[in-house]
């Protein structure tokens, strides 16, 4: 397994459990982020960092990496649902945030 791989798995399970928070209404998206930036000491929470991505980008991320590991790198079905509306993250000015001024 090569370093980028390591990296990706951690990096998107802990997005794909951001999801799953956020699916079973532990917290709100802005809670999630602050969360994970005060308490893990992130840059920017997960959700966050999805939007900045793209989400279209994140979701076939995790269908390759799911190819390759397993079903529980499968994109949850909040995230598949985004794309298909076409809330993509900051380039829509839409996603986990609103980013539209």
């Amino acid at each position: 397994m090569d370093k980028q791989d390591l990296i990706d798995r951690f990096i998107f399970a802990q997005f794909i459990e951001a999801c799953h928070c956020l699916e079973e209404g532990i917290a709100p998206a802005k809670d999630i982020d602050l969360a994970m930036r005060i308490g893990a000491g992130l840059k920017e929470g997960p959700l966050a960092w999805a939007d900045s991505v793209g989400l279209d980008a994140i979701f076939w991320k995790l269908k390759a990496l799911s190819a390759r590991h397993g079903a529980r790198f499968a994109p949850p079905a909040l995230l598949q649902q985004m794309v298909e509306e076409n809330r993509l993250g900051v380039k829509t000015g839409k996603g986990f945030h609103d980013y539209a001024s």
